[in-house]
C-alpha cells in the first residue's frame, strides 16, 4: 500500500470525522439539495466562533445588477489603504453555499492582503445548472471593473475555484474583465474520476467522497452539457498561454488533489506563473480551519501575502 494511502487525517479533521460518524450525519449524495444546503448552514452555525478573525472597516450586504436579475453580494473593507479588490466565490459543489459560507476566510484576506474583498451569492444547481453561476460571476467582475480602478483578482475554493479558473479563461480572451491574478483553492478542474488522489480516498468520505462530486457534477451539467467545455473544466482548455498568475493549495487527503496539481503543471507548463502548495494531513475545505490548525494558517497567510504581491505588481 503506498504512502499516500496511509496518510495521516490531522487530529482536528479527525475529531470531526468522529463526531459525523457518532451523529450519523449523512453524506451530500445521500440527500436532496435543499437538505444539503440545510444541513451546511446547520454545520456552520455549530461550528466554534472562528478565532483571529480581523476588524474591518466595513461589512456590507449590497446587490449587483446582471443580466439575469440580482445577484447578492457582501463586500468586506479592511482598514486602512485598499491595494485592489478581490471577487471571492465560495465552494459547495455548485449546489450548496451562500455568503456565510466563506465568511471567515473573506475577512482575513481582506486584512491580510490589504483588498476590499466582493463575496459572490451566485445562482446554486440544479435550480440553475451551467452556465447561470459563471454568468453571474462575469455579471460582477464586469459591475466590479465599471466602479473601482483597482486591481481585480478572483479567488475561490472547490467549484467557486472552478468558477474562477473559467471566468480567467473568458478574461484572458476577451470576454470578461481583465484580472491580476487567480487564487484557486482545492479547485475542481476535470469531470475525470479515475486520479490517483479519487482512487485513495475518494471511498474514504473525508468531508468529500467520490459519489458526493458526482452527485455535483450531475446537477450542475445535467444531460446536454458538455463536460470536456473548458469552461465547465478548465484542464482541457486548449491553450493556457496568457492565463492570469495563479496561486493553488491543495489537501494531501482530498479526491480533487490530483486534478489541482495537474492544472498547476499546466499552467506552469504553457508559461503562467505558478505557486502551488500541497498541505499534508488536510482534507477538503481546510483554509476555514486556519484559526485552529497551523498549517491552514499558514496556507492562508501565504495566500494573503501572494495576493498582497499581485496587487502591488499591477500598480
Amino acid at each position: 500500500m503506498s504512502e499516500k494511502k496511509t496518510a495521516q487525517v490531522h487530529p482536528y479533521y479527525q475529531a470531526i470525522l468522529d463526531v459525523y460518524a457518532e451523529l450519523d450525519r449523512p453524506f451530500y449524495h445521500q440527500i436532496t439539495p435543499v437538505a444539503a444546503r440545510e444541513m451546511l448552514k446547520t454545520s456552520l452555525a455549530a461550528a466554534p466562533v472562528p478565532v483571529g478573525i480581523p476588524e474591518l472597516a466595513e461589512c456590507i450586504d449590497e446587490h449587483v445588477t446582471g443580466p439575469d436579475g440580482d445577484i447578492p453580494v457582501r463586500r468586506y473593507r479592511p482598514q486602512g489603504e485598499v491595494k485592489g479588490v478581490c471577487i471571492y466565490l465560495h465552494a459547495g459543489g455548485w449546489v450548496i453555499g451562500d455568503l456565510d459560507t466563506g465568511d471567515a476566510l473573506c475577512r482575513r484576506l481582506a486584512n491580510l492582503a490589504e483588498c476590499e474583498v466582493i463575496s459572490v451569492d451566485y445562482r446554486l444547481a440544479p435550480e440553475h445548472p451551467y452556465p447561470a453561476a459563471l454568468n453571474d460571476v462575469t455579471a460582477v467582475m464586469t459591475a466590479v471593473a465599471e466602479r473601482s480602478k483597482l486591481p481585480l483578482v478572483l479567488v475561490g475554493e472547490s467549484a467557486g475555484a472552478n468558477l474562477v479558473a473559467a471566468a480567467a479563461i473568458l478574461s484572458r480572451d476577451g470576454r470578461a474583465p481583465a484580472i491580476a491574478a487567480q487564487f484557486l483553492a482545492y479547485p475542481v478542474t476535470n469531470s475525470d474520476f479515475s486520479t490517483d488522489s479519487y482512487r485513495e480516498v475518494g471511498a474514504l468520505n473525508y468531508l468529500l467522497s467520490e459519489a458526493d462530486m458526482r452527485w455535483f457534477w450531475d446537477h450542475y451539467c445535467p444531460p446536454g452539457v458538455d463536460r470536456n467545455n473548458p469552461l465547465v473544466s478548465p484542464l482541457k482548455v486548449e491553450s493556457a498561454e496568457g492565463l492570469a498568475p495563479a496561486m493553488i493549495c491543495v489537501a494531501e487527503l482530498d479526491p480533487l488533489r490530483d486534478e489541482g496539481l495537474a492544472y498547476a503543471k499546466r499552467l506552469a507548463d504553457s508559461g503562467v506563473a505558478v505557486t502551488s502548495r500541497c498541505d499534508p494531513g488536510m482534507l477538503h475545505g481546510y483554509l476555514s480551519a486556519a484559526g485552529s490548525v497551523d498549517i491552514a494558517a499558514d496556507a492562508v497567510n501565504q495566500a494573503g501575502q501572494w495576493l498582497r504581491e499581485q496587487f502591488e505588481a499591477a500598480q
